[in-house]
Parts: structure tokens; sequence; C-alpha cells
């Protein structure tokens, strides 16, 4: 199995093509294991909405980028199945390097490893 691939403008792993413009990553090309940009899209948005809701939470530092009470931040993925859907069904699907690529930090790493559990 080949690992990811970043060259040039693009970005490229297992199923899937992004392009990259700019700093951010903002247009999937192909996504098969996702299904969708939209899906991709949709679990970006509610990983991005897990992070924004720890922050205001305090269980993650106001960058977003470490976490300070981990037992928070399962209990979040644990308790509320529901919220992190697409996000779920991406991760189960392959898609997990795609969504990291986008949303990327410590946070975002440990949110990933705990659905694909």
């Amino acid at each position: 199995m080949m690992g990811d691939v970043f060259s040039g403008d693009k970005f490229t792993g297992q199923g899937y093509t992004v392009n990259k413009a700019g700093r951010d990553i903002n247009q999937v090309v192909s996504s098969h294991q996702v299904g969708s940009a939209a899906q991709l899209d949709a679990a970006v948005g509610e990983l991005r909405a897990l992070i924004d809701q720890l922050i205001r939470d305090r269980a993650v530092t106001p960058d977003g980028e470490a976490v300070a009470d981990p037992a928070a931040v399962i209990a979040a993925v644990r308790d509320n199945p529901s919220r992190l859907q697409e996000l779920g069904v991406a991760v189960a699907g392959g898609a997990k390097d795609a969504v990291l690529s986008i949303v990327q930090g410590g946070v975002a790493a440990m949110v990933v490893a705990l659905l694909g559990r």
C-alpha cells in the first residue's frame, strides 16, 4: 500500500486527490473512499464545530491545537455520536488522512483516532 503523496499543488492519498490553493486545501478532485466532496466537507465541518465547542468548554487550548482536558475530549466524542456522523463515515471509509490534511493539529488527530476505534 502506498502512503500519501504531496507534489506541487496536489495531495494524493489512498482513494482521494486534493488540490491545494495558497496555504489552504480547498477542493477535492476525486474521493471514492468518502463518496463525494460534499461528504468530505460535511465531515470537516463536524470536526471544526466540535473543536470550536471544545475551545469554548476550555477542554482544548484557545488555538485548538492542544488538549487541556483529555477526559472532556473523549466524552465529547463518545457521548454524541450523532454529532459526528459524517466524520465517522469518512474515517471508516478510509478518508482519515484527507480529513487530517484539511484540519490539522493534535486535537483533530485525537478526535479522528477516537472515532477510528
